[in-house]
Protein backbone atom coordinates (compact mmCIF):
# COMPACT_ATOMS: atom_id res chain seq x y z
CA UNK A 1 0.00 0.00 0.00
CA UNK A 2 1.24 3.46 -0.76
CA UNK A 3 -0.94 6.13 0.95
CA UNK A 4 0.64 9.67 0.37
CA UNK A 5 -0.27 11.39 3.37
CA UNK A 6 -2.56 10.71 7.03
CA UNK A 7 -3.76 13.89 8.75
CA UNK A 8 -5.60 13.85 11.61
CA UNK A 9 -8.64 16.20 12.15
CA UNK A 10 -8.92 18.52 15.14
CA UNK A 11 -12.31 17.45 15.87
CA UNK A 12 -12.48 13.79 17.53
CA UNK A 13 -16.23 11.54 16.38
CA UNK A 14 -17.34 8.25 16.97
CA UNK A 15 -14.71 7.06 14.55
CA UNK A 16 -11.24 7.82 14.78
CA UNK A 17 -9.73 11.23 13.01
CA UNK A 18 -7.27 9.73 10.75
CA UNK A 19 -7.68 10.82 6.80
CA UNK A 20 -5.79 8.81 4.41
CA UNK A 21 -5.21 11.21 1.44
CA UNK A 22 -3.91 10.01 -2.33
CA UNK A 23 -2.66 12.95 -4.76
CA UNK A 24 -3.61 11.80 -8.10
CA UNK A 25 -1.96 13.44 -11.83
CA UNK A 26 -3.51 13.35 -14.83
CA UNK A 27 -7.13 12.13 -15.69
CA UNK A 28 -7.09 8.25 -15.77
CA UNK A 29 -6.01 6.72 -12.50
CA UNK A 30 -6.49 3.72 -10.16
CA UNK A 31 -7.21 3.39 -6.19
CA UNK A 32 -6.25 0.28 -5.46
CA UNK A 33 -4.04 1.46 -2.52
CA UNK A 34 -6.72 3.93 -1.15
CA UNK A 35 -9.17 0.89 -1.34
CA UNK A 36 -6.66 -1.98 0.27
CA UNK A 37 -6.17 0.81 3.12
CA UNK A 38 -9.84 1.46 3.45
CA UNK A 39 -10.79 -2.60 3.81
CA UNK A 40 -8.17 -3.16 5.89
CA UNK A 41 -8.16 0.33 8.22
CA UNK A 42 -11.67 0.97 8.11
CA UNK A 43 -12.46 1.13 11.63
CA UNK A 44 -9.72 3.65 12.11
CA UNK A 45 -10.64 6.30 9.31
CA UNK A 46 -12.24 8.86 9.09
CA UNK A 47 -13.05 10.72 5.72
CA UNK A 48 -10.40 9.41 2.79
CA UNK A 49 -9.73 11.77 0.26
CA UNK A 50 -8.37 11.92 -3.32
CA UNK A 51 -6.91 15.15 -4.40
CA UNK A 52 -6.98 15.08 -8.01
CA UNK A 53 -7.35 17.15 -11.21
CA UNK A 54 -11.03 17.31 -11.82
CA UNK A 55 -14.47 18.64 -10.06
CA UNK A 56 -15.83 17.99 -6.27
CA UNK A 57 -17.54 14.62 -6.08
CA UNK A 58 -18.24 12.11 -2.86
CA UNK A 59 -17.71 8.14 -4.60
CA UNK A 60 -18.20 4.72 -2.20
CA UNK A 61 -16.97 6.78 0.74
CA UNK A 62 -14.18 9.07 -0.68
CA UNK A 63 -14.38 12.74 -1.33
CA UNK A 64 -12.52 13.67 -4.31
CA UNK A 65 -11.18 17.15 -4.37
CA UNK A 66 -9.90 19.75 -6.67
CA UNK A 67 -6.25 20.43 -5.79
CA UNK A 68 -7.46 23.74 -5.40
CA UNK A 69 -9.28 22.76 -2.74
CA UNK A 70 -6.31 21.38 -0.70
CA UNK A 71 -6.31 24.34 1.99
CA UNK A 72 -9.89 22.75 3.19
CA UNK A 73 -8.17 19.69 4.51
CA UNK A 74 -6.73 21.49 8.32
Amino acid sequence: MEIDFLIRKSKVTNWHNISPIEVKSGKRFLLNSMEKCIKKYSEYLSTPYVLYDGDLKVENGIVYLPLYMTPVLK
